[in-house]
């Protein structure tokens, strides 16, 4: 690595840093003062309170890094460009891309480190977090008087509940697909009630069919008039069960749920899933794409005050790039574009935007 790559990719790193470690404590900060009343009527621990926000740490990364890396990129090459830097670059040979070399690399890596948070680490925490929301935070909260429509997994089962009774622990007229482990769907159950009575959930009026490999009934179903199921969450857990699935849920989890849906042919609930799917694909690469965007700009910023300037268009760029994504996801929910196509709609538009951008510079 040369010299001035060192040079570049130090100050980038730097700025990123210190802007992270920022972003992150008014995000903790906003969060305690948000919650401060429900954290004093429920007289949380303060061991508890800490280990909360420890596991908060991969989420606020995920949510604050993209920003971060965004404004030092900005503040670094404003700076380097105020100073004639980059004209002394250029002028010994460099072109605009080998000069970025150095922000590139360090963009995928901070990708790849997400990528990791996201998929390793994520789910996990969340767990954590939402345990303690349930156990110290929310028990005093009522709990919803209904929920319709509830679609959720559970160990190799798959469960569309047309009506869940939190306060009864009673989930109404529920339809299960089971597989074998291998996304094969092998039975189907269809459940009038199930209660959940003795720290079990038992299946009132239960008829099963098996099914074979195309997914048609084989053989005679089963009727039982009460049937112990294998359902580990409580139901306290199911409240929040859908989405801490579909928004903390791996890559792996959530293919292996497409395959399931595929093959019970749930369109309405597929069509979702695979755009949640591409965009958590999508999403740890934001850092390459807002990086790739405001480089051509970020080579304009001259101005002697280059922190207020690049922290200025930081927030206009990836407020952007954010709604851009928002508008994208809602086109593909609502069926107006593809699924696929919706959740990489925006960074298209950003690579596109920032090539445009260096071939008008050079």
């Amino acid at each position: 690595m040369r010299i001035l790559d060192k040079y570049i990719l130090t100050r980038i790193f730097s700025g990123y840093i210190f802007i992270l470690l920022v972003f992150a404590g008014l995000y903790f900060v906003i969060d305690v003062f948000s919650h401060l009343s429900d954290f004093l009527k429920a007289k949380v621990p303060l061991y508890i309170l800490i280990n909360y926000y420890l596991y908060m740490l991969p989420l606020v990364f995920l949510r604050v890094s993209p920003f971060s890396l965004l404004i030092s990129t900005l503040y670094t090459f404003g700076e380097l460009n105020r100073n004639n830097e980059v004209i002394s670059m250029r002028s010994s040979g460099l072109s605009i891309v080998r000069i970025a070399f150095p922000l590139i690399f360090f963009s995928l890596f901070v990708s790849s480190l997400a990528f990791f948070v996201q998929e390793r680490i994520l789910i996990t925490s969340q767990k954590k977090v939402e345990d303690i929301k349930m156990q110290y935070i929310k028990r005093r909260k009522a709990a919803p008087s209904e929920v319709r429509n509830l679609a959720f997994s559970s160990g190799n089962s798959i469960y569309f509940v047309r009506k869940f009774f939190p306060k009864q622990a009673t989930l109404e007229d529920a339809t299960i697909f089971k597989d074998d482990g291998q996304g094969n769907i092998i039975e189907k159950a269809i459940c009038r009630n199930i209660v959940y009575e003795l720290d079990r959930w038992k299946g009132k009026d239960v008829m099963v069919y098996e099914l074979d490999r195309e997914g048609m009934i084989e053989g005679t179903p089963l009727h039982w008039t009460e049937k112990v199921l294998d359902l580990e969450e409580k139901p306290s857990e199911l409240v929040y069960r859908k989405s801490i699935f579909v928004e903390f849920a791996s890559l792996k989890n959530l293919k292996r749920e497409i395959t399931r849906l595929k093959r019970i042919k749930a369109l309405n609930v597929l069509s979702n899933l695979i755009i949640d799917y591409h965009h958590k694909l999508a999403e740890p690469l934001s850092h390459l794409f807002l990086i790739i965007g405001i480089f051509p700009l970020a080579l304009e910023i001259k101005k002697r005050k280059v922190a207020l300037s690049s922290l200025g268009v930081g927030f206009i760029v990836g407020f952007i790039y954010y709604c851009l994504d928002s508008f994208s996801i809602a086109l593909g929910k609502a069926g107006l574009i593809l699924p696929p196509f919706a959740s990489w709609l925006t960074p298209l538009f950003f690579i596109i935007a920032g090539i445009i951008g260096l071939i008008l510079i050079k």
